[in-house]
């Protein structure tokens, strides 16, 4: 039986939370909230939810950020395994492990053994539909998290990545099959970035610890920037972008509007910022948009995900 869209937040009310150690643990409320907002932003664009280091990044974000004295090292992994015990989505297996997820499940594992069989978790259709289409249930959704799990003095900052200034967001659609989506395109950058042209020319994925921002999902209040990169030789900041159906004017203006924010939040440090551009196959309105922007440039991706720039 399909889950109603008030049984899923009646769930979120009585989440199961860690009280070890006499302290509540806010790790699953938080995660379901970088979820929501990751779908109110267009980055999540189907119910089934990668373990990703997009994921990761969001969650990490909001821990900073609603936590900021935050005392403990925390694992999405203990809460991406245990949100499925509270009903908020279920766990997918790998193709071909589904009896040895269930034998791990059964066994109860450590969350890192049950999820080496995990593809993704995945939401309800029905609850997907409603996150993805309606404004109003995105932050309904936040604000039964913020009051019953956030700190006061902090969950108002929650509100400030929904922003105002939003693309339209994608229709929802099936699992994208074997199409490459953006999302496996960031985590493939990522993961092999030393093998791009990018990181040849100098340029490192960014690193909280090093420059104050993470590499992934960059949440800003106009939206969340998909890679972000430092060339420190040069004090540049480079902004990718993964164009998704959008046209080129929404692309070209939102890199736009990222390096407009790059320069007031960086300004008096005499850094520059340049926006990169990543395509399947660019047409030829993106090549005359790019072409009028001198700090953009146009790079297309090919069926190994190779990268190379084209404007």
């Amino acid at each position: 039986m399909a889950l109603t869209f008030d049984e899923f937040c009646a769930r979120l009310d009585n989440l199961r939370v860690d009280r070890s150690g006499g302290i509540e643990k806010p790790y699953k409320p938080l995660l379901v909230a970088a979820v929501v907002i990751l779908i109110h932003k267009g980055k999540q664009p189907t119910r089934s939810v990668p373990l990703d280091g997009g994921l990761r990044s969001a969650f990490q974000q909001l821990l900073e950020l609603l936590f900021p004295r935050w005392p403990h090292a925390a694992k999405v992994e203990y809460p991406f395994r245990h949100l499925e015990n509270d009903g908020v989505w279920t766990l997918v297996p790998i193709e071909g492990a589904s009896d040895a997820l269930r034998a791990a499940k059964d066994a109860r594992a450590e969350a890192w053994d049950v999820l080496r069989h995990v593809r993704c978790a995945q939401l309800d259709e029905t609850v997907f539909q409603r996150l993805a289409a309606s404004f109003q249930d995105r932050f309904r959704v936040l604000r039964i998290l913020a009051r019953r799990y956030f700190p006061t003095e902090t969950s108002g900052k929650l509100w400030d990545f929904l922003g105002d200034d939003l693309p339209a967001l994608p229709a929802p659609r099936a699992a994208d099959g074997d199409r490459i989506t953006e999302r496996a395109l960031e985590e493939h950058l990522e993961s092999h970035w030393e093998e791009t042209p990018f990181a040849r020319s100098g340029v490192e994925l960014a690193r909280r610890e090093a420059h104050g921002w993470p590499c992934r999902q960059v949440f800003t209040p106009v939206n969340a920037i998909d890679l972000l990169g430092f060339e420190s030789g040069a004090r540049r900041w480079w902004v990718f972008e993964l164009k998704r159906g959008r046209s080129a004017d929404a692309v070209v203006g939102q890199v736009s509007r990222y390096l407009g924010w790059i320069g007031e939040e960086r300004r008096g440090h005499r850094e520059s910022a340049v926006g990169a551009i990543i395509v399947r196959q660019a047409d030829p309105k993106l090549r005359y948009a790019v072409k009028a922007h001198e700090r953009l440039s146009l790079w297309e991706f090919d069926e190994l995900l190779a990268v190379r720039q084209v404007g």
